[in-house]
């Protein structure tokens, strides 16, 4: 039409132009939006790809800078710093397996019962696993995890006698033990070009879940029913959370504020905590602490032996190498076996009378402090000095620099506690402003300014995003995005702000994101 049109300049060949312009505008519209509409509800229990998603969408393209490192590079690295991490612990104190394991609590004699065997369950129960796990693949796998699950009504009964002769027999496929271990940066903003900026996730077979999953639930259970949880670790159980854990913290401190008292609060950081993790002295933990014996210890064992993991980055892969350490990151059981690896260190602090809650790793203390009484301070002091001497003992190192101490008072008490220091191992640890504390910045009067001014800024950030794209989105695509980048945010930890001055929670109830997001919705 637009040849016919500048060869002749008939108005009617313009006209016929111009429509089929519109035409095809309309139709690459359309088109755009059902395909971003599939994309968004296929993936709307998937953040992560929601925002690379619209990331890509709305973000100018930006050359990649790849790490100058090969995957057998980085296998390297991680494989050396777990060893160069037990060797900074000091190898005289260290006690063997079976005197550590006298120094924690037996099993109790009154439990209802000892977990000898993982029961075998049914292809119902198998199947309800399989539909409620995330078809993650993993380059291991012979086939996608969609086509598994979609496959599953043919697969099932040949699946469920793996399983359950995997629980009878006490032993784990060596299929199910191998990893893919991809480094990801631990924060978007960090050098890529510095190993140590890097953390090691393992994607696990899809069928390795699967069967983690069926032990986790049943050990889990009988972990519940005994009552043999700490019941400050709120990782990973059920009506638990950040939330939940960091809920019980500040009001704990609160109540402390209202008795005209200061607060001081350390949060310990672990270096390669699940990395670390002997296999010797969780195995014996596992039979004299919680009971377990038998064929379920067996298949406990044969998981945590003999596993495997190879190194994928840029595209290639290194070789595969032998575990010696740890549970992998990003497996269903490692969580669960890390939290009863370190359950006997809420006795050790309970010893002092120091409060504390665990989440995974992430460990914190906190105690009442008097301007006139420091030996909450000297009492504080020990009692990191023994869980220091405890961790040593089952090689997981506590990094003295890295972990931080606020002290929490009013404004008008400020100024008797802004000297007070903690040392541990002859390292003074100073005050800090802020700090990070599970995703939520604590300051040190509990207004939470700075957290509220952070999520506020990103939530609008990220509804100008939305904005850009909102002309092929329908609005039901347009709440699915506003849902999981805005409102989840604003959602996240809102306990917390309970009891806020008015204008602070003006500002953390979203009102102005709101307002922005009802904007959003009526921009055709």
């Amino acid at each position: 039409m637009e040849r016919a049109w500048r060869k002749s300049k008939l108005e009617v060949f313009h006209l016929a132009w111009h429509d089929s312009v519109l035409n095809y505008k309309r139709a690459l519209n359309t088109a755009r939006t059902a395909y971003f509409s599939s994309l968004i509800n296929n993936n709307k229990h998937n953040p992560r790809f929601l925002f690379n998603t619209v990331a890509k969408l709305t973000q100018k393209p930006e050359s990649v800078s790849c790490a100058p490192f090969n995957a057998n590079y980085f296998l390297d690295f991680f494989c050396n710093k777990i060893d160069e991490i037990r060797i900074k612990i000091n190898s005289s104190s260290l006690a063997s397996s079976s005197n550590l394991v006298k120094n924690c609590p037996a099993a109790d004699s009154e439990l209802v019962s000892a977990l000898n065997t993982f029961e075998n369950i049914s292809l119902q129960i198998l199947s309800k696993i399989v539909s409620s796990s995330k078809p993650t693949t993993c380059v291991l796998d012979p086939f996608p995890a969609k086509l598994f699950k979609e496959l599953w009504p043919a697969l099932g009964p040949t699946m469920l006698n793996i399983v359950n002769s995997s629980l009878m027999t006490g032993v784990v496929p060596s299929s199910s033990k191998s990893a893919v271990v991809k480094p990801l940066l631990k924060k978007p903003h960090l050098d890529p070009g510095s190993l140590n900026n890097y953390r090691p996730v393992s994607n696990l077979p899809f069928f390795s879940k699967v069967l983690e999953r069926v032990v986790s639930q049943q050990l889990s259970g009988y972990l519940l029913n005994n009552n043999l949880l700490e019941p400050f670790q709120s990782a990973f159980r059920a009506c638990h959370s950040t939330e939940t854990a960091l809920t019980n913290v500040v009001n704990d401190i609160l109540l402390t504020l209202d008795s005209n008292s200061t607060s001081v609060l350390i949060l310990l950081d672990l270096s390669a905590a699940f990395d670390t993790i002997d296999h010797g002295i969780l195995s014996d933990r596992l039979e004299s602490q919680f009971g377990i014996s038998g064929l379920a210890l067996a298949w406990l064992k044969s998981y945590l032996s003999e596993r495997t993991q190879c190194v994928s980055y840029n595209g290639t892969s290194s070789i595969f190498t032998a575990v010696k350490y740890g549970v992998p990151q990003g497996s269903v059981l490692g969580p669960l076996l890390f939290s009863l690896y370190i359950s006997p260190l809420g006795q050790i602090i309970r010893s002092y009378g120091i409060h504390f809650h665990c989440y995974a790793d992430d460990t914190q203390l906190y105690v009442p402090l008097k301007a006139d009484d420091k030996s909450q301070i000297t009492k504080l002091e020990a009692c990191l000095y023994a869980v220091k001497k405890w961790m040593s003992e089952n090689f997981l190192l506590l990094n003295s620099e890295k972990t931080e101490m606020m002290v929490i008072a009013p404004a008008r008490q400020r100024h008797h506690v802004d000297q007070v220091t903690v040392t541990l191992n002859n390292f003074v640890i100073s005050q800090s402003s802020t700090v990070k504390n599970l995703g939520v910045t604590f300051d040190s009067t509990l207004s939470f300014d700075q957290h509220i001014k952070e999520i506020i800024k990103i939530a609008l950030n990220h509804l100008r995003n939305i904005a850009k794209i909102r002309s092929f989105l329908s609005t039901a695509d347009a709440e699915i995005l506003i849902h999981a980048f805005v409102w989840s945010r604003l959602d996240y930890c809102n306990a917390l702000f309970s009891g806020l001055p008015r204008e602070h929670q003006k500002s953390s109830n979203g009102s102005e994101c709101c307002s922005q997001s009802l904007n959003t919705y009526k921009k055709i």
